[in-house]
């Protein structure tokens, strides 16, 4: 029996190179959560008894929120006028001392009600960095869900009781995260880096987020000790930093509204475009900065613009099917996971736009989201996108 949804639609973005084709089109998401057909050929065509007219919404994958920080939404805009360290700095900066003071629980509705506004604004993918160690780790182990990694952040920076630690984080976590190479000796950064990914988990860390740990050498001391998925922020580097990262296959997360927040600049977007380094975005500190990367997209747009680069659609893989960094295959093709965003035309007033790209980066928004899909399930539903959500949750409950 045939238990897919087809789902008609004014339009989507395609494949890994967001390619637009103009509707209706059709798009099936199989009973095993993946993408089936997709064609302009008329539903009926297909064999299917769910069939759900929402033309009049295109669809594309969901954002990737690549880093953020979710404990901090318990903090809201604590501290908001002290400088980065004495309000971030690890280990006793502000934040740092608050979070060790909180409960369980409240570390845990934080968690909850950061994810579902992340979902609310369209982002489907979400890449933490958690705080506290083991602590933090079992805040919400027992009801993780696809699409939400979490990148463990030793408690300790060395020491016999560093290796004891990781093992435990490992178990825990999708990988780690690394508040700053700097934190740790050259041993001790090749052993965290060697345990995880020796079990095949994800290395990530914080690098040149300000002039004083560029001018230090974190990158440098990272690179030296081993290999890394991706680094943070960026904020400082230089064009010969870039061409490396680029080389060695390293990518490389802006968080371009945290960085004009704490630091009062931007990354060096135009060094980045140019050096073909692989690019994600972020909206960093839940706390402090709202997590809403359409306003992070819009952003990046604006600055690449007074650059002279006009390039919407290298904004909107950055946003999306930047995810494959961490091995997520967030596009809309046959066999992929069925991760779907589907965002109002009316909203977006993409039929009158030229440029389809253009019209989602910069007309976007959590006001413009219909419904959120991610492995094939749904995670957000306004009233309209609700028959979407009601017939994935039926075909889900028979499987």
């Amino acid at each position: 029996m045939n238990n897919s949804v087809l789902i008609q639609t004014s339009g989507a973005f395609l494949g890994k190179d967001l390619h637009y084709v103009e509707g209706p089109l059709t798009i099936e998401v199989t009973d095993e959560g993946l993408f089936g057909n997709i064609s302009r050929s008329s539903p009926g065509t297909l064999s299917s008894n769910r069939v759900l007219d929402l033309r009049g919404y295109v669809a594309l994958p969901p954002l990737a929120n690549l880093h953020t920080h979710m404990l901090d939404y318990a903090l809201l805009e604590s501290g908001w006028d002290l400088d980065i360290d004495s309000l971030v700095g690890e280990p006793y900066g502000l934040k740092y001392v608050l979070l060790r003071k909180l409960s369980r629980r409240v570390l845990r509705n934080a968690v909850v009600s950061a994810r579902k506004l992340n979902w609310a604004h369209g982002v489907g993918i979400i890449v933490e960095f958690r705080e506290l160690g083991l602590k933090g780790l079992v805040v919400d182990a027992e009801f993780r869900v696809y699409g939400h990694l979490v990148l463990a952040m030793p408690s300790g920076h060395g020491g016999a009781e560093l290796a004891d630690e990781v093992r435990e984080l490992i178990k825990l976590s999708d990988g780690v995260g690394i508040s700053s190479p700097l934190y740790f000796s050259e041993g001790d950064l090749k052993l965290l880096i060697r345990a995880f990914k020796g079990a095949g988990k994800f290395v990530v860390a914080h690098i040149a987020e300000t002039q004083e740990t560029y001018s230090e050498g974190d990158l440098q001391h990272l690179v030296g000790a081993g290999a890394a998925d991706a680094v943070v922020h960026g904020t400082f580097l230089k064009r010969e930093d870039l061409d490396l990262l680029s080389d060695l296959g390293i990518a490389l997360i802006l968080c371009p509204r945290s960085n004009m927040w704490f630091s009062g600049r931007l990354p060096p977007l135009n060094d980045i475009y140019e050096s073909g380094v692989v690019v994600g975005l972020g909206t960093d500190n839940a706390g402090w900065i709202k997590p809403d990367l359409w306003r992070d997209m819009e952003l990046v747009l604006t600055q690449l613009r007074s650059c002279g680069i006009s390039d919407p659609r290298w904004v909107l893989k950055a946003g999306t099917v930047s995810a494959e960094v961490f091995g997520i295959e967030n596009y809309i093709g046959e066999g992929a996971p069925a991760n779907l965003l589907l965002l109002s035309t009316e909203h977006l007033g993409i039929e009158a736009v030229r440029n389809k790209w253009l019209a989602v980066v910069k007309r976007g928004g959590a006001e413009a989201v219909g419904a959120l899909v991610v492995g094939g399930e749904p995670r957000y539903c306004s009233s309209r996108g609700e028959t979407l959500c009601s017939s994935i949750r039926d075909i889900l409950s028979r499987r």
